[in-house]
């Protein structure tokens, strides 16, 4: 009888835990559309951003760098006066997609299911970078 009340409780604590262990933050699920929202308008090919965070491909290289320059408040970069840029905290991230960055560092940046992603965002012409490919650092393209 000892033996039965002790497992029954053993399996009650059991399901009690896995119960409260949260759901898995994957790319495709919960981290591509804080991108979508705040990060591939610069983070993509052609644009100003150096690396493209268009695919779980491109981005999963650059899974330890984003945690922490997300957590330092580094990126999404508004370096700008609010009375001049009125639109400066839209691409601020909120603590949950930063801790939802974040976990999904500390898992080892899981894709996920594919068929969890939101279709891809609309993307307006962002800024081009000005550099030539080769040219030196600073210095002016020929205009």
């Amino acid at each position: 009888m000892k033996r039965i009340c002790l497992l029954g409780l053993f399996l009650g604590m059991v399901a009690t835990a896995l119960a409260t262990i949260a759901p898995t933050v994957t790319y495709y699920r919960d981290v591509l559309p804080i991108l979508q929202n705040h990060c591939q308008s610069c983070h993509r090919h052609g644009q100003v951003a150096p690396m493209s965070f268009m695919s779980y491909r491109e981005t999963r290289p650059w899974a330890e760098s984003m945690k922490y320059v997300v957590l330092g408040h580094k990126m999404p970069p508004w370096y700008s006066n609010r009375p001049f840029v009125p639109a400066a905290d839209h691409s601020r991230l909120t603590l949950r997609e930063v801790d939802t960055i974040v976990q999904w560092v500390e898992l080892g940046a899981p894709a996920g299911d594919p068929k969890d992603a939101p279709p891809p965002a609309y993307m307006q012409e962002g800024r081009k970078r000005f550099q030539p490919a080769g040219a030196a650092p600073g210095s002016r393209p020929n205009v």
